[in-house]
């Protein structure tokens, strides 16, 4: 029994050494990506609002990304769901421009992609005052901590 026990943690052991040395290289060269989908001069109810979105690969702008913007209304997401054009602007820097409809809590999705990135970041923000069930979604999602808030009242 004791043999046996000994031969399977040698083979569990030495199966680590099976995987190809470049492949681990793939998995500790993965590059330090921040995205920021910014949300802080989105504050009323508008046609035109401003949303700027900041990409940087291991401390770099990234400058080819390309990026597909959905956003909707928390309470109408079943409803309807609106996909805007990015444009970029310099450094790592790309904007839209939004259509907030209603005051109300919105959520917001970017998927940014080039040959190293490939995220889908989303984002919660409000605009106005919320209703009663905005302020229930909200709080269900507060907790956690992967998901950006941002709010105007």
């Amino acid at each position: 029994m004791y043999k046996n026990f000994i031969l399977i943690a040698f083979l569990l052991l030495s199966g680590c050494s099976i995987v190809d040395g470049g492949t681990h290289d793939k998995y500790n060269n993965i590059p330090q990506v921040n995205i920021v989908i910014d949300t802080e001069n989105i504050t009323t109810v508008s046609p035109a609002e401003q949303l700027s979105i900041h990409v940087l690969e291991n401390g770099k702008p990234v400058d080819d990304a390309e990026i597909t913007l959905s956003m909707w209304a928390a309470k109408e997401a079943e409803v309807w769901n609106r996909t805007f054009d990015v444009s970029h602007v310099s450094d790592g820097k790309y904007t839209a421009e939004i259509d907030i409809p209603r005051e109300g809590l919105y959520l917001i999705k970017a998927h940014v992609k080039n040959n190293d990135i490939d995220a889908v970041p989303t984002k919660y923000f409000t605009v106005g005052s919320l209703d009663m069930f905005e302020e229930v979604f909200l709080q269900e999602f507060n907790n956690d901590d992967s998901i950006q808030t941002h709010s105007h009242h």
